[in-house]
């Protein structure tokens, strides 16, 4: 999602501005990174949950973009420490992950994740995602 797929994606920040990306992959992580940063949003980027939150404690995101399936803590339990905390509450996080099954989703709208964008995906889906949040 580099290149010439990076280019399609629209050329504008709209919505969030400021993103946190919390994936256990590095390639994950550099390629959300480049597509984001090449339409303007400023990124942060964690390899696990813990790491993420440490981030958080010294800036707000504007949004959070996790993996589902990650060691030590996944995504459902990042959420969770996030609505934990009252200065990060209402912080939308979106979940971006291989993981598409019905249940899973139906559990990321009950715990209040705003969006889930399923791997691999074009870079216009997410930046488009990112655009319906509402600020």
């Amino acid at each position: 999602m580099s290149g010439p797929e990076a280019r399609r994606a629209p050329q504008q920040v709209r919505g969030p501005t400021r993103v946190l990306v919390v994936d256990d992959s590095p390639v994950i992580r550099l390629l959300l990174e480049d597509v984001l940063s090449a339409v303007g949003y400023e990124v942060w980027v964690a390899e696990d949950g813990a790491s993420a939150l440490s981030i958080m404690a010294a800036r707000r995101p504007d949004v959070v973009l996790t993996d589902l399936n990650m060691p030590e803590m996944d995504g459902f339990a990042l959420l969770a420490a996030i609505r934990s905390r009252p200065d990060f509450s209402d912080v939308p996080v979106m979940i971006v992950s291989s993981e598409d099954a019905d249940a899973k989703q139906a559990r990321g709208r009950e715990a209040g994740v705003a969006g889930w964008i399923v791997k691999p995906f074009e870079p216009a889906e997410l930046i488009e995602a990112l655009w319906r949040l509402d600020f």
